[in-house]
């Protein structure tokens, strides 16, 4: 299968990061040996060695600064930055610093560094440049072999991190659908068959051949299911899947407050930022983004007419650094945590919001009340 341009281009980088990595490496450890190197001998030989004292520093400094310079052009031309084998990077780095050695000794011989050498002490100096070069370019190499983990061990985890985004993902998508479908099979098919029950009670009741204690019976029943039909499947539909969910996420917080007893007040108060991506016309919070948001306003409604009586409830809606805040206040009693006991919404939300990496708290308000807040982290726009 051939390679994109973008995977072309991510392994050109890659092979060009390795190169720099053996080549930074070997220089560091290689010029250290040289410099180290070169003033021992300097000290001792001038020191410990009759006629040496003029023995000259920056000529061995020189002549050693070459020979790491020619141990490094050897790695970059075996391409040693590209071996994947030990073998491979053994010829690399025997090859390199065998030039190395060699190149060494000749710009010793070339910059007079010893007056009247003998054949051992060119080969104790090929000897010597010879070691300092694999062990110099054996670290380079293992420079590399840290990096090439480090950047498995990187990717792996991006992947990880694109996987689980996307099973999130195909969870909500999911959800939605069902939600949907489960909304819409309530409000259609079962609603629909409560009617035709309806119906067909009426039908026997006025038909008049019932004694008038069973007429009663019947009718309560007939009045049970139409309660039901009207106030609870419409109830239960509107809690899988809220009204005007579909044109964005301020209506569906509207229609919510809809349903709250019309004794205690309500502000939806909501920032320009939220309203510009909450645009019906183009929005840019996807579904199931707004389903979780309106979530997390339910179970502050819930909170405050449960632990209540409250007065007014005001919901937040604002966008901070691509977050989205969703703030549920009211003023009931103050709330304690101490005393109010496991929160199992609440829990839950909080368990569903950090799989989107987001975060909830319920806190005590300033003078009264409780205060829900939730931070969302918005994903792509829907298509």
């Amino acid at each position: 299968m051939p390679e994109t341009a973008l995977a072309v281009a991510q392994r050109a980088k890659d092979i060009a990061g390795d190169r720099r990595a053996i080549v930074r490496a070997t220089a560091i450890v290689a010029l250290g040996y040289a410099i180290g190197a070169s003033l021992q001998s300097t000290y001792i030989y001038s020191t410990f060695v009759p006629g040496w004292q003029g023995i000259s520093l920056w000529r061995r400094v020189l002549a050693n600064i070459i020979g790491v310079t020619a141990l490094l052009v050897g790695l970059v031309v075996m391409r040693v930055h590209r071996a994947q084998h030990l073998g491979t990077f053994a010829v690399g780095v025997i090859a390199s610093a065998a030039v190395c050695s060699v190149v060494r000794v000749v710009a010793q011989a070339a910059l007079d560094v010893y007056a009247d050498p003998q054949q051992s002490t060119f080969e104790a100096e090929l000897l010597g440049g010879f070691i300092i070069g694999v062990v110099s370019a054996a670290i380079g190499c293992w420079a590399i072999v840290v990096r090439r983990g480090n950047r498995r061990s990187t990717r792996a985890a991006e992947r990880h991190a694109v996987e689980v985004e996307m099973a999130v993902h195909a969870l909500e998508q999911e959800e939605i659908r069902v939600r949907r479908e489960v909304a819409e099979g309530l409000h259609g098919t079962l609603q629909g068959k409560l009617v035709v029950i309806d119906a067909r009670i009426d039908e026997v009741l006025a038909a008049g051949r019932l004694d008038p204690d069973d007429a009663k019976t019947l009718a309560w029943v007939r009045d049970e299911l139409a309660e039901a039909s009207e106030v609870d499947v419409r109830q239960m539909s509107r809690l899988l899947y809220p009204e005007r969910i579909e044109l964005g996420l301020v209506p569906a917080v509207r229609a919510l407050f809809g349903r709250i007893p019309a004794s205690i007040a309500t502000r939806l108060t909501a920032s320009d930022a939220v309203r510009s991506l909450d645009d019906p016309a183009s929005s840019c919070i996807g579904v199931a983004d707004r389903l979780l948001a309106v979530r997390v306003v339910e179970e502050g409604v819930t909170n405050a007419l449960k632990y209540g009586p409250a007065g007014s409830i005001q919901v937040e809606l604002d966008l901070v650094d691509g977050w989205l805040i969703v703030a549920v206040q009211n003023d009931g009693p103050l709330f304690d945590p101490e005393l109010a006991g496991i929160a199992s919404g609440t829990a839950r939300l909080r368990r569903r919001l950090e799989m989107q990496g987001g975060t909830v708290s319920l806190t005590p308000g300033e003078v009264r009340g409780a205060r829900l807040e939730a931070r969302m982290k918005l994903g792509a726009p829907p298509e």
